[in-house]
């Protein structure tokens, strides 16, 4: 199943996926994949679901000689790790990636993951796509999908829903 997380800009996706996470991981699943969180100083941070280790992967200052959007600049070294946690976590019960974006449209940054999910290597995967981008990345995907869509309202109870769209279950 593919479940993709939607929304304005820092409404919450996140944290959405965040608190999934736990709740899926307290259940008993394996989840991996990579999060994706905006800094107080505007830059992007990368963090590996599993290990909790992070890497800066953009700015909006020239730090980096990767790939670029007209408001940040990429880090070729963290979009690396990115890809090295994704192939990690294509065999897990849940791959979560935060976020899918213009890199992505271009074929770079974690585009893999798009193959991955039409190939049908991953069993359930949510992918966090702003909305003004769920057109072009649907057709991509190429599969059923359920969007949700996050707002203030309902952020909370989204997690919950997700698991739920999931048929997650307590493992012992």
């Amino acid at each position: 199943m593919v479940i993709v997380v939607t929304g304005a800009i820092g409404i919450g996706k996140t944290t959405v996926c965040r608190n999934f996470v736990k709740i899926a991981q307290n259940q008993g699943y394996a989840c991996g994949g990579i999060l994706s969180y905006k800094d107080a100083d505007e830059s992007i941070t990368l963090e590996d679901i599993e290990s909790g280790k992070k890497k800066a992967l953009a700015s909006i200052t020239n730090l980096w000689h990767g790939p670029r959007t007209a408001k940040y600049f990429f880090n070729p070294k963290a979009i690396d790790f990115g890809v090295q946690v994704i192939d990690g976590a294509i065999s897990k019960d849940i791959l979560v990636v935060d976020e899918i974006g213009h890199l992505e449209l271009r074929g770079e940054g974690f585009a893999k993951v798009i193959e991955l999910i039409r190939a049908g290597k991953v069993k359930n995967s949510i992918l966090v796509i702003r909305k003004e981008l769920l057109l072009a990345f649907s057709a991509r995907l190429d599969s059923k999908l359920s969007i949700i869509e996050t707002t203030i309202e309902n952020r909370n109870e989204l997690p919950q829903k997700i698991g739920t769209l999931l048929n997650l279950r307590k493992r012992t």
